[in-house]
């Protein structure tokens, strides 16, 4: 037999030990809305009835806003989220904005009187409040195409250039 032949049995097993331990070693993402992680999925319904959920949009920036129709900051930055939408494309970025408190009809009256044209959706029985909700109205997370959770924006923005200099980061 062919001496050589016994040599490269241990390199080869020893490439395919340290090739598992790298792989053991990659860590996955724990779930959850600390930066680093992976966004919790959900699904909720919009105002016009659709169904929408978080991984309907994986492969694109998704900026998820928390909001209340009778919250100041949330409604101050409303235009400076409109701004964003409208100079973005739907390939690139997906805005969701998400009302906790209040019933489709009167996020839709809001909706209407603002001119507001991104995805906005409901969530009346709180079904987020124990994951996105924690840091109260208005919150912004941004989620990269992964599903990973790059950045947290715990109040109101207070211009479109503040929403779009975090959005050239991800």
């Amino acid at each position: 037999m062919n001496k050589h032949k016994w040599c490269s049995i241990p390199i080869i097993a020893l490439g395919l030990v340290l090739a598992s331990l790298l792989i053991a070693c990659a860590e996955v993402p724990e779930v959850g809305l600390e930066i680093g992680n992976r966004a919790p999925d959900f699904t909720l319904q919009t105002i016009d009835d659709e169904t929408v959920a978080l991984s309907d949009f994986r492969g694109k920036i998704v900026m998820v806003n928390i909001w209340l129709t009778d919250c100041k900051g949330c409604v101050d930055e409303m235009a400076h989220i409109q701004a964003v939408f409208d100079r973005w494309s739907d390939e690139e970025l997906t805005i969701l904005a998400i009302n906790t408190a209040d019933s489709a009809a009167s996020v839709r009256e809001f909706v209407n009187s603002h001119g507001i044209t991104f995805p906005v959706l409901v969530d009346p029985q709180g079904q987020l409040s124990s994951d996105y909700c924690k840091f109260g109205a208005p919150t912004t997370f941004f989620i990269d195409g992964k599903g990973i959770v790059k950045a947290i924006q715990p109040s109101a923005f207070l211009s479109p250039d503040e929403i779009e200099s975090i959005l050239e980061t991800l």
